[in-house]
């Protein structure tokens, strides 16, 4: 791949697993992808180059699925040069095993941060040391008379 889509590997990845289920559902789409004039570099470029053409920030598998499909299908796409953009895959609805993997990460944290809270709580606190009355401050002392009379 190019270096301008490493940071989009995951979402390449992404690409290519839709890729290969629509060449397991359309066998025939497989011979398409062989073509050695095609590639999936080329594929993601095209892809960028279309999405940048649109306007649009954002598109949703379907039509990234419709783009990959056309450029595997279409022999007179030229290849348009590496195409510098950055790939972001959204998942939008966890997993069961998603959304209890996330909770029992939260509850972790949870506890660890009451633990933390309940042993700052337990520790001795600092004690404040008696200091000396500065040099040439008064001393207020109330002496009282050993005899117990009032002056």
């Amino acid at each position: 791949m190019a270096q301008t889509m490493k940071s989009s590997t995951s979402a390449i990845e992404v690409m290519q697993r839709m890729l290969q289920e629509r060449c397991i559902a359309e066998p025939m789409f497989a011979i398409k992808m062989a073509n050695p004039n095609k590639s999936m570099e080329g594929a993601v470029n095209y892809l960028c180059a279309q999405v940048q053409k649109s306007g649009l920030c954002v598109v949703d598998d379907a039509m990234v699925m419709n783009l990959l499909v056309h450029y595997f299908d279409e022999n007179e796409i030229e290849d348009c040069g590496n195409v510098n953009c950055n790939i972001v895959v959204g998942k939008p609805e966890l997993s069961d095993e998603d959304k209890a993997e996330m909770k029992a990460q939260a509850m972790e944290q949870y506890r660890e941060e009451q633990l933390r809270e309940l042993r700052r709580q337990n520790q001795p606190k600092p004690q404040a040391k008696a200091t000396a009355p500065k040099a040439g401050s008064e001393i207020n002392v109330q002496q009282g008379n050993l005899f117990g009379e009032d002056f």
